[in-house]
């Protein structure tokens, strides 16, 4: 297979037409250097060419920013203000104005093309979007043109090809093999998976066949809620790895901005520096005493004290009931009972009471009854219907005190309140006197305060989606539970009918049919993933053989990396810098694609960002000349110096600038064509 060229026209900022001319490259001269400033054009240039491949339904290329989701593909394609222009220049749009990306190449003597393009509609409001193949000239039909491209570099690989250099290292960061998948695909493994899949369907549409109708339909109602169980935890463990992966994003962005920060501070007197630094420590230390103190003291019944007004109607109602005296009940058997229980009192002392008198001696005595305080229609408080007298006239007592003393006792608290917010408002004032005395122009003082609010902000992102993540992942664990419960009521319903399964001949064969694909796929992925892991190692070799820190690096089943020191231990990523970890992953990346054997270009934004001018020098002389064939790099004007170009001088087939004008209009110039210095 051969590639001939990419041409990336009228798309994000490049106007023109655009080409890079990937002939000419071979075993000894590999290399094509596209290098232009921050800004000129590099990650547009990527992201056109990854474009071409995945279309703007994907999801991961339409995550133009860090900490937030991804955009819509109307969107992406279009522009969304104050996020992002979009994929056609900002400039000159009008209906009818296409964005287009396209790669040329050869196959056994067949040419090929395909090319993807946008075009605006109407009033620029929609687009279309189509994919086209050529091949020896006749255009294929989008399905056969998806097909194509699929077969020649399928959408999850893409990222192992077309990459930016500082944002690779959620390989290196991947703890779960996030990758895992992708990795498969790449290694040609996915297929065993997918015949896995397959044959299962059938092992349980055979197993289901001679079940007795009712049985069948209880393990189709149970197989239908595992489903949904399985949806639930798959979509809770997407959008978990998605915002884990936007955290590091962000982490990482912090970082950035921290060390951007740090460059900032002119530097202070040591007497001074150690003042501010003592009196911010003094306050740290009242800090905590105080907060240990409030702990100490705040009252078990604070919710009270917190509401005296509710704790006052509370002691009013209790205080209403308890002088109401007699419950409802009582008060109506009384008016109903009581007259004509004194009248049988007083037939048996023979003390008769006319016919005609007992009617007023009844009246006489319910009256008598509403003088004492006892009326016919007492009224007990709902609230209290249940609780008896005792423990009435006790919650009586206890809101009394409430009522008497509680705004005495939230005053105390409320002062020790404000003396911890006087505190922190100490603190912060001597943090920011050490900030301002530290940053010494009017500019720098206005770049840290930015710096500092969107630090911050980037920390309140991560703190939710932290929470978001704990919630995703609970929810994922309850999911997981409850398909195990059903896999177990699946298996119970099945065992009910062994006999009958068991005479199941087809069943039986595909069964073990299944059974020896497994063990199959289990052995031939081990001995894949043992191959990478030798090549690994061996890369690791090279590329952090000075460090004092990694010596070695291993892959788990899901290919899962650890990392390894002299004794053989494992460890810890995260206390592995941002530019070794950025090692790790190219060193994994390299792995893979002499694993992979698949000859297609390799294209690295910003090869060298966080690598120091020793591991740079390793990178030039043993990753670069191996990585791919045609290996575009998109460097930085300050990435590679004289001692880099001397380098790779040897090494490069083909150079060209990005010139740009403004931001907005860039195009590639290939170096003779241009007075840069292409570097």
């Amino acid at each position: 297979m051969r590639f001939l060229r990419f041409e990336i026209e009228g798309m994000f900022a490049y106007a023109g037409k655009n080409v890079i001319d990937l002939t000419g490259c071979g075993p000894d001269e590999n290399i094509i250097v596209v290098s232009g400033r921050n800004g000129a054009g590099k990650t547009s240039l990527l992201n056109a060419v990854k474009l071409l491949f995945l279309g703007s339904s994907h999801n991961d290329l339409r995550r133009v920013r860090v900490g937030e989701g991804p955009l819509t593909p109307k969107h992406f394609v279009l522009g969304a203000p104050g996020r992002w222009y979009g994929v056609f220049p900002y400039d000159g749009r009008s209906a009818g104005s296409e964005a287009r990306v396209a790669l040329f190449w050869e196959d056994k003597g067949t040419a090929f093309s395909c090319e993807r393009i946008f075009t605006l509609k109407d009033n620029c409001s929609d687009y279309t979007e189509v994919i086209r193949v050529i091949r020896d000239g006749r255009s294929l039909k989008e399905e056969d043109a998806q097909a194509v491209m699929e077969a020649l570099l399928p959408n999850e690989v893409v990222p192992f090809f077309f990459f930016d250099g500082e944002q690779i290292q959620s390989l290196a960061d991947a703890d779960v093999g996030r990758e895992s998948t992708e990795i498969e695909r790449l290694l040609g493994l996915s297929f065993l998976t997918d015949l896995e899949v397959q044959l299962d369907a059938f092992v349980k549409d055979r197993r289901r066949a001679g079940l007795p109708e009712q049985a069948r339909r209880e393990i189709v109602r149970l197989e239908g809620q595992r489903n949904d169980a399985e949806a639930e935890a798959d979509a809770a463990e997407r959008a978990r790895v998605a915002f884990e992966e936007e955290n590091t994003d962000a982490e990482n962005r912090k970082d950035r901005l921290e060390a951007e920060r740090r460059t900032l501070r002119a530097g202070l007197s040591d007497d001074e520096r150690r003042r501010l630094e003592r009196a911010i420590q003094g306050f740290e230390t009242q800090r905590e005493a105080l907060a240990v103190e409030i702990a100490r003291s705040v009252p078990l019944e604070i919710p009270f004290l917190a509401n005296l007004d509710q704790s006052s109607d509370a002691y009013a109602a209790l205080e209403r009931q308890i002088q109401r005296g007699t419950s409802s009940d009582v008060a109506t058997r009384l008016h109903a009972d009581l007259p004509s229980r004194l009248i049988a009192i007083l037939a048996e002392f023979e003390a008769e009471i006319r016919s005609d008198d007992i009617e007023h001696f009844e009246i006489a005595v319910r009256e008598e009854l509403e003088r004492l305080g006892v009326q016919p229609t007492s009224y007990t408080d709902p609230l209290f219907a249940s609780i008896s007298s005792t423990l009435l006239q006790s919650l009586r007592d206890q809101f009394l005190v409430w009522h008497r003393r509680g705004a005495e006792t939230a005053a105390a608290q409320a002062d020790l309140l404000r003396r911890m917010r006087s505190l922190n408002a100490q603190q912060l004032q001597a943090e920011q006197e050490l900030h301002d005395a530290d940053i010494v122009s009017d500019e720098a003082k206005a770049r840290y305060k930015g710096l500092s609010e969107e630090i911050s902000g980037l920390e309140d992102a991560i703190r939710e989606r932290l929470k978001e993540i704990t919630l995703l992942a609970d929810s994922e664990s309850r999911a997981r539970s409850r398909i195990a419960e059903l896999n177990d009521k699946i298996q119970a319903a099945y065992d009910d009918e062994a006999d009958r399964i068991e005479q199941n001949k087809v069943y039986t064969y595909s069964r073990r049919l299944r059974r020896a694909l497994q063990r199959y796929r289990d052995l031939r992925r081990g001995a894949i993933r043992a191959s990478v892991e030798k090549r690994l190692r061996d890369k690791v070799a090279i590329l952090l053989g000075p460090s004092q820190l990694i010596k070695s690096a291993s892959l788990s089943d899901n290919f899962a990396m650890s990392y390894q020191d002299d004794n053989g231990d494992n460890i810890a990523r995260h206390s592995i810098s941002a530019g070794m970890r950025q090692l790790v992953a190219m060193a994994m990346l390299w792995a893979l694609k002499e694993e992979a054997q698949r000859p297609l270009p390799v294209m690295i934004d910003t090869p060298l960002g966080r690598i120091d001018r020793e591991n740079r020098a390793l990178l030039m002389s043993e990753y670069f000349p191996a990585a791919g064939n045609p290996l575009i790099l998109l460097p930085t004007n300050s990435e590679f110096d004289e001692l880099g170009y001397d380098q790779l001088r040897d090494r490069v087939c083909r150079r060209y600038t990005i010139t740009n004008d403004g931001g907005r209009f860039a195009q590639i110039v290939p170096v003779g064509q241009t007075d840069q210095a292409g570097w």
